[in-house]
């Protein structure tokens, strides 16, 4: 069978599977770079040496499409492997469908290298919070400058002070209902996209956060528990890129730069180890199945420590 085609077949198979869209996506685009690299040939014919070759343009030869045209960095680490990883779910797939073989299976993992973690610090968070409730508008043809209020001021509170307080996902944040979240003890039920492989998570919201979130649905009127969490002003259901767009134009208004959920979820991490949680029950609070990624957020940690005290240490200080 042709290459482009199969591909559909396993994007479709994969939907009825109840793969997230999102996942599906990014294996489809990195598959018909696969194809725009090799030709349409037919998918028995792709060899270990095909794939081979192909890695070695990622890491050599291709120029990542960005918005920033100026931006020619290489892909990174973590890039290579989302593509490793659409390529060994396709040819999984190819080689129960059409008994292919598979030539992926030579091809080892690349080895992720994490870039740097910039979390928010306590005044960013503090200006995202503040400009939550008023927008300075600048001065503009011969009118003096004024603030407004926001219309979703106690929802974009509410946005900031979950996101950072449970270290929850875009996704798993936007699949949040009313009925998830208990507002008494703090317990937050987040749900993964594929039920069938991952399990529900509890995590805990704080009080000011539980604060806030109740403000929010005290806003909203015939709040249901099955309603979703959060909404838009139109009161339809808020998605991961209308979150995105939230935040973007609350981080342009206030000067915070690179607002977007995973940097909170990055500072919740951080935080967390900073004041003493351990890189267990963080884990389970991220819902990550492994440690390598808390390992990482202990590493900072770890380091800011070490700083702290050569800065502070009494024995260094005084020369004993």
């Amino acid at each position: 069978m042709q290459f482009l085609k199969s591909i559909e077949g396993f994007v479709l198979y994969y939907q009825s599977e109840g793969y997230a869209a999102s996942t599906l996506i990014g294996y489809e685009c990195a598959l018909q770079k696969l194809a725009t690299y090799l030709g349409d040939i037919q998918v028995e014919d792709i060899t270990t040496e095909h794939l081979r070759g192909f890695f070695r343009y990622l890491e050599t030869d291709y120029v990542p499409g960005r918005s920033n045209k100026n931006d020619k960095r290489p892909l990174s680490t973590a890039s290579h492997h989302r593509y490793w990883k659409a390529m060994r779910t396709f040819f999984r797939y190819a080689d129960e469908e059409f008994r292919t073989g598979r030539p992926d299976k030579a091809i080892r993992m690349p080895p992720v290298t994490y870039r740097a973690i910039s979390p928010f610090t306590e005044d960013e968070v503090r200006k995202l919070i503040n400009g939550c409730d008023h927008v300075d508008v600048p001065a503009a043809d011969g009118r003096a400058s004024y603030k407004f209020r926001r219309f979703d001021v106690y929802r974009n509170k509410a946005i900031i002070l979950v996101l950072l307080d449970t270290g929850v996902r875009a996704g798993e944040f936007t699949r949040l209902r009313v009925k998830d979240v208990n507002l008494e003890t703090g317990v937050v039920l987040v749900h993964p996209f594929h039920v069938l492989k991952t399990k529900p998570r509890p995590t805990v919201l704080g009080k000011a956060g539980r604060k806030a979130l109740w403000r929010y649905l005290a806003s909203r009127e015939d709040v249901r528990p099955d309603d979703m969490l959060f909404v838009t002003r139109q009161g339809r259901p808020m998605t991961s890129g209308g979150l995105l767009a939230v935040l973007a134009r609350l981080g342009k208004s206030t000067g915070v730069a690179n607002v977007h959920p995973h940097r909170f979820r990055h500072t919740f991490a951080i935080q967390y180890l900073r004041n003493g949680g351990d890189v267990f029950t963080l884990q389970a609070a991220l819902g990550h199945s492994r440690l390598e990624m808390v390992e990482h957020y202990l590493k900072l940690a770890t380091s800011d420590v070490e700083a702290a005290h050569k800065k502070a240490s009494p024995v260094d200080n005084w020369k004993l």
